[in-house]
């Protein structure tokens, strides 16, 4: 007979099972709610460590205890990290307004119009050709699980502004003014102390934001994009 207090081995591998299986959802979730899920799976080996053999049959009709808590976890996780795995319009907007971290693209030499650089196939705007405006830097930054790029350009007069596009699926509008260009919906905000448009091309939610620059000058940015050939 087993004593009760005694570590059961099968539980421990049981135990390994579970945490391995929690441990291998490709899903960002929080360390603290990692943590804490981890913990129960702990919680459910001991349990059942405890338990009287008198009772451990009725285990052999069902998963472990502690797999089958994994399983639940498992599910939750994904829905969790679902809910939360895009980034806001507002968040782009943000970075759209950070300052750069790496230099500007070059320009694309087969497409003088555009840049070297693009996010799932949409290219950024070369600009200076059409409205005057220069790339002067970049970034890369993800955020809940997507690499957002942002390129900056400077006016003339010193003005600036952000330009993020996002990839995967396109992010939902949070309101705010609305204008239609083209058969094109462009979508005017607030952030921080500047204002941003942002608009669905390709899929792909794009974003441009500037402290010092009007809805009017955002617009033509944004469809001054729309009208060059990829």
């Amino acid at each position: 007979m087993t004593d009760p207090e005694t570590p059961d081995p099968a539980a421990d591998a049981e135990q390994q099972r579970a945490m391995s299986l929690l441990r291998s959802v490709d899903v960002t979730a929080p360390d603290a709610l990692r943590a804490r899920l981890e913990g129960m799976i702990d919680d459910a080996s001991g349990r059942r460590r405890r338990a009287p053999l008198s009772a451990r049959w009725r285990n052999t009709l069902f998963l472990p205890a502690a797999t089958a808590l994994a399983i639940v976890i498992v599910a939750l996780v994904l829905v969790l990290g679902s809910g939360s795995s895009a980034p806001t319009v507002g968040q782009t907007a943000k970075l759209a307004l950070s300052s750069a971290t790496a230099p500007a693209p070059a320009r694309d030499a087969a497409h003088p119009e555009l840049l070297s650089a693009a996010v799932d196939g949409i290219p950024f705007p070369y600009y200076v050709s059409s409205t005057g405006w220069q790339a002067t830097g970049s970034r890369v930054q993800v955020v809940h699980g997507r690499k957002i790029v942002t390129v900056y350009y400077r006016a003339p007069d010193g003005t600036r502004v952000g330009y993020s596009i996002v990839p995967g699926h396109s992010l939902t509008s949070q309101g705010g003014r609305i204008m239609v260009r083209g058969g094109i919906r462009y979508s005017f905000g607030p952030v921080g102390s500047g204002r941003y448009v942002t608009w669905v091309r390709g899929g792909h939610t794009c974003v441009i934001a500037g402290t010092t620059v009007s809805d009017r000058a955002l617009l033509r940015l944004a469809s001054a994009d729309e009208h060059i050939a990829v």
